[in-house]
């Protein structure tokens, strides 16, 4: 199947079929209001066109209110207002239209069931035809559909949120998805029934802790246990974009928006339709982008750099930081309404400090990682090895700890990692040595810097099998950049 036709939505016909319109009837405003059984209201639900404005997003009004429009209704056809018939405009309120502007009305049907209105504007007067009419009358039928498809599928998605929740708490930490959360202390194990619990939702999550303690990992496993696991989860690092790419790198840009831009491109928030939206580090994300991920965050809608159309966005997002964000607040660095909407539903995690023995659970799994990756089966921990790890304050957390029993791996040679392989702090020149060189060996060793930086860079190499990027890569092994890493392979000439 296309999967351009496969990832058709109702929102996306919707789209499709005020563009066809368009192309048909020139039209300066389409808006397309869904009708609200409950509370007799129709609100706008999309809106296309050069006199689109954002005034427009919230707007709704009641049938009781206006008569004509509600006759319009009952009558179930299309209706042209004459120049010369006096009438309220639909958008007196947030456009400025002239009084004889052209004004098309339609109702949405489906199977006799109201869906909602189509209507059409124009500045000028006489734009639309009676034979623009009838064309309204019959491609406004699939606006019809779009709606009551759109409405289905919600409805589909809050059963399927229920199932979900059901099943997660029925699960609770037997779940595969929960084994990759390392760990059975019990302020942890409290982190994982909570995760259980808010998977099942559509919230934004704001996950707090130190560095390294697994922010990352958690809200996958959030993503996994959702009813959106079949749909891409995508991570941005908020510290690692400036705040002159900010806005392209989230939402997108057309060809040709701004020097540089070749072609259209996606932003994260596309990217992540249908699926889950990781923002790391989010205090870090500049001030000035924080309205428009506000805004996309309150109304699911986006518009790319440079772009008029505005795009409907289905996307759950997860924030995590490691500074305090009310300060923040208060410090003007970051905004308060955002941080609000965010915040809905908070999860801070534990340092490794305060989890007990899972410091050797830990140990032990990325031990077996190692022994996988690199085939070294006779890999071990000796008993004072696991004393130093149990002892260690651990800053860097978790991160910290994967760091260190991979550099201890390397160190290792005959497959037990001893206590001096295990270094929890700055690593010293001694600790790169060979165990079979004696001490003045060794010092005389230390004479050469440079020779030293290039066994340490061959070691790790040889240990990842030569690979530099990504996880496990050598460049996470020596806790470096991947740039900076191949900058020192250049200098020392290492292949």
């Amino acid at each position: 199947m296309n999967p351009s036709i496969s990832s058709l939505t109702p929102e996306k016909t919707m789209d499709i079929v005020l563009k066809a319109i368009r192309e048909l009837i020139e039209y300066e405003l389409a808006v397309v209001l869904s009708y609200e059984e409950d509370s007799g209201r129709l609100k706008v639900r999309k809106a296309a066109g050069p006199a689109v404005t954002r005034d427009l997003d919230n707007f709704s009004f009641s049938l009781t209110d206006r008569k004509d429009i509600a006759a319009i209704v009952q009558r179930k056809h299309p209706h042209l207002f004459p120049e010369n018939q006096p009438h309220l405009d639909t958008y007196a309120e947030v456009i400025d239209f002239p009084e004889d502007h052209s004004c098309l009305v339609a109702p949405l049907y489906l199977d006799d069931k109201l869906q909602g209105v189509l209507t059409l504007d124009h500045h000028s007067c006489n734009k639309f035809t009676p034979q623009n009419v009838q064309l309204v009358k019959t491609l406004s039928k699939l606006i019809s559909l779009s709606i009551a498809q759109a409405d289905d599928k919600e409805t589909l998605r809050k059963e399927h949120l229920a199932v979900t929740k059901e099943r997660n708490l029925l699960l609770g930490n037997t779940s595969k998805v929960l084994n990759t959360l390392v760990g059975h202390s019990e302020n942890w194990n409290r982190i994982k029934d909570t995760i259980s619990l808010v998977a099942a939702s559509d919230t934004p999550v704001l996950i707090q802790g130190e560095t390294g303690t697994g922010k990352e990992v958690v809200a996958k496993a959030i993503h996994n246990l959702s009813a959106r696991v079949s749909a891409p989860f995508i991570a941005v690092n908020c510290s690692a974009i400036s705040a002159g790419v900010a806005e392209s790198e989230l939402f997108g840009h057309e060809k040709g928006s701004f020097t540089g831009a070749v072609s259209l491109r996606k932003g994260r928030f596309e990217l992540a339709d249908g699926g889950t939206l990781f923002l790391d580090e989010i205090g870090d994300l500049p001030l000035e982008i924080q309205p428009k991920l506000l805004r996309a965050l309150q109304e699911s809608k986006m518009e790319r750099i440079g772009g008029e159309a505005t795009l409907d966005v289905d996307v759950r997002v997860i924030a995590a930081t490691h500074v305090d964000l009310r300060t923040a607040v208060r410090e003007k660095r970051f905004r308060e309404d955002l941080y609000y909407r965010l915040n809905v539903f908070p999860i801070t995690l534990p340092a490794l400090r305060e989890r007990g023995n899972d410091v050797l659970l830990l140990a032990e799994h990325f031990v077996r990682q190692i022994k996988a990756r690199t085939g070294r089966n006779d890999l071990a921990m000796s008993p004072e090895s696991i004393e130093i790890l149990l002892q260690a304050d651990w800053p860097g957390n978790v991160r910290q700890l994967q760091n260190t029993l991979e550099r201890a791996s390397i160190l290792s040679q005959g497959g037990l990692i001893e206590a001096k392989h295990v270094i929890t702090g700055g690593a010293s020149a001694d600790s790169f040595c060979m165990d079979s060189e004696s001490r003045q060996e060794r010092d005389s060793r230390l004479s050469s810097f440079d020779q030293m930086v290039t066994i340490h860079l061959k070691k790790a190499l040889t240990l990842t099998g030569g690979k530099i990027y990504g996880k496990g890569g050598a460049a996470e092994i020596l806790g470096m950049k991947p740039t900076t890493l191949q900058s020192k392979l250049k200098k020392y000439g290492i292949q």
